[in-house]
């Protein structure tokens, strides 16, 4: 077992987690921001790009900073609870549960970037569930018990950058 780097694991996963609701909204609000943007400059106002474009940006900045939060939860819970519980299964629930829990970060920040849009919520809001599937799918590799997701585990390990 190597609990070695469970944060780093679970701030991937959390990344993951939060960029796959929240990234396509930000990719959308900009392609609208950039031709709103060159329409304006036919004649008419650039206010509507401009919001636009915000809301692109907190979307994208809001969906990282919810995703390396749930990652930093995730990890850390599981690493605890590597203590306690021996099973991959257990560990699978106990992801499950920190996911679902700690989803609604990444809700919050859709709702901030859409301004509150009942679509943009409502798919994120049936992410949910997916998403903690996702979790409980990568918590014994999070937790350091097994190596089936190779993308989780870093290329250097942190023992080869100390000095001997």
């Amino acid at each position: 077992m190597n609990r070695e780097g469970a944060l780093g694991r679970g701030v991937r996963v959390g990344v993951l987690m939060a960029g796959v609701p929240g990234i396509p909204w930000a990719v959308l609000a900009l392609f609208v921001g950039v031709v709103e943007l060159f329409v304006g400059f036919v004649g008419e106002d650039t206010g509507h790009a401009v919001r636009a474009l915000r809301y692109s940006g907190l979307l994208l900045g809001g969906s990282l900073v919810a995703g390396v939060l749930m990652g930093l939860v995730i990890g850390g819970g599981l690493a605890l609870a590597s203590r306690v519980i021996t099973s991959s299964w257990g560990l699978a629930l106990v992801g499950a549960l920190l996911g679902a829990l700690v989803f609604p970060a990444e809700i919050v920040a859709v709702a901030l970037g859409t301004d509150a849009a009942p679509a943009q919520i409502g798919v994120t809001l049936l992410a949910w569930p997916v998403m903690a599937v996702v979790a409980a799918v990568h918590s014994p590799d999070i937790a350091g018990r097994t190596h089936g997701w190779a993308w989780l585990w870093s290329p250097w390990p942190g023992r080869r950058l100390r000095r001997r």
